[in-house]
């Protein structure tokens, strides 16, 4: 295959990957400037096809995600995620078994359900936020 070809489609993922910030294509472009320099060198289709998917795979599953760590060490937890670990005020009992639970956190009311189904919560009982699923807190009892 031309080298031309394997040029059009490093620029192309590029393009992509410049438009989407994904940390996806990128891995892919990285496969066609390999296939490129190979079909510099020998006029083998199989080959730099080859070459082109083993070295985007290996690039993509070995490399995207220390990258990926990287870029999003940075990156401020949203208010949902920020809500796990913290301790919550129960407003209204929690029993899995009735469907009923609401607490406050940080003077934001939410739906409450218990991480294990046979822990109850009354009235004024502090709990601590294990993680949210949906727009409902799961919380356990504080440590």
């Amino acid at each position: 295959m031309s080298p031309w070809y394997w040029l059009a489609i490093l620029v192309v993922l590029v393009l992509v990957e410049i438009f989407t910030v994904a940390l996806t294509t990128i891995w892919f472009a990285g496969g066609a400037f390999a296939a490129l320099l190979t079909s510099c060198f020998t006029d083998n289709i199989v080959l730099e096809c080859v070459l082109f998917a083993v070295v985007s795979l290996a690039l993509l599953f070995f490399l995207r995600p220390s990258v990926v760590r990287r870029f999003n060490k940075r990156r401020a937890k949203t208010n949902v995620e920020a809500e796990a670990g913290k301790t919550v005020n129960v407003i209204e009992a929690v029993d899995n078994a009735a469907g009923t639970g609401r607490v406050t956190v940080r003077g934001m009311e939410w739906a409450a359900r218990s991480n294990r189904d046979e822990v109850t919560f009354s009235v004024g009982d502090k709990a601590t936020v294990i993680r949210v699923e949906g727009v409902k807190l799961i919380i356990d009892k504080e440590e």
